[in-house]
């Protein structure tokens, strides 16, 4: 199926089991007839959900979706471990007797919330020394993993069903529910994995409004693929946003430094080193900068004081990637 080449935008695509994300990827390309599509993160084969697509000039900011927060549910199977942390890897061990109550499950969640320590899983795509974990895992090779700083926000007990529980889980990109169901089982004392995954929002894209690949190839074919392209401003909407005056509108969009007597809107809860929209007097998104200084040392920055340096720049400030 051939459509026009100029085709610019974010897709909410509901990824199915069974594929992987480049699988999605590739049959995007053909289902739209262009090359340039990405996906802004990574979910495993058997995992289903929310898989923001960049198309054309929009796979210049799929690295700032990346970084946007996360939202599953999550079957954990108790008494079980597998090498893979997941339904698709080889049983490691299989407990005698599951003795688990809900109120367990309710006692250690807690644990698992905040910022918290986790060991990337054997059979993922993290680097070591330059190769991807998962291939050296398929030889036979265990190398040592060091755990990194991971955020969860919150943790829900949806459904207690032995041996299934059914989580909820917000939390930083980065994270790994396999090896939160891996750390939940040890600390249950009975070990277990993860048995289904399904990601339910990506930053500002949820279940709302998901299209399936074939629902995709049909949006095509009837000519409606605007109705379902999301335009890159509204794409970067989780992130804060920071007004300028109309004079700063042609400095932002040579890339140039914005001081605080530029700025007409300064968020609160902002951190030095944030990420955020920079945004025309008029609303329109011109760039994305990083914040120089915080929100409650904002009011007593020199009007001269450079508070925000440029990210990306979108042309015409018409948020066109």
């Amino acid at each position: 199926m051939r459509i026009a080449p100029e085709v610019h935008g974010v897709l909410n695509i509901n990824k199915p089991a069974g594929m992987t994300s480049h699988d999605v990827v590739d049959a995007v390309r053909k289902i739209l007839g262009v090359r340039r599509v990405g996906h802004t993160g990574t979910l495993d084969p058997q995992a289903t959900g929310v898989l923001p697509l960049c198309v054309g000039r929009a796979t210049r900011i799929a690295q700032y979706l990346t970084q946007a927060d996360k939202e599953y549910v999550m079957t954990l199977c108790l008494g079980v471990t597998t090498d893979t942390l997941d339904a698709a890897g080889r049983e490691t061990g299989r407990a005698k007797e599951v003795r688990v109550r809900r109120e367990d499950v309710l006692d250690v969640l807690p644990r698992f919330v905040g910022e918290i320590q986790q060991v990337p899983p054997l059979f993922s795509a993290k680097k070591y020394h330059g190769e991807r974990l998962y291939r050296m895992a398929r030889r036979g090779q265990q190398v040592e993993r060091q755990p990194v700083s991971v955020r969860v926000h919150a943790l829900e007990l949806l459904e207690f069903a032995p041996p299934f529980v059914r989580l909820k889980m917000s939390c930083s990109k980065g994270t790994y529910a396999r090896s939160l169901c891996d750390d939940i089982g040890r600390a249950l004392g009975c070990g277990g994995h993860l048995h289904a995954l399904t990601r339910t929002r990506s930053g500002r894209f949820g279940m709302d409004g998901i299209l399936t690949l074939e629902g995709l190839e049909q949006m095509v074919r009837g000519g409606r693929l605007g109705e379902v392209l999301i335009p890159v401003a509204d794409a970067l909407a989780h992130l804060p946003a920071v007004r300028v005056a109309p004079e700063a509108g042609r400095l932002v969009a040579h890339g140039s430094d914005v001081a605080a007597g530029m700025v007409v809107q300064f968020p609160s809860g902002l951190l030095r080193g944030t990420l955020v929209r920079v945004l025309g007097y008029r609303k329109q998104l011109l760039s994305l900068g990083e914040t120089t200084v915080a929100s409650p040392d904002f009011p007593a920055c020199e009007p001269t004081r450079v508070v925000l340096h440029p990210v990306r720049v979108f042309s015409g400030g018409s948020g066109s990637a």
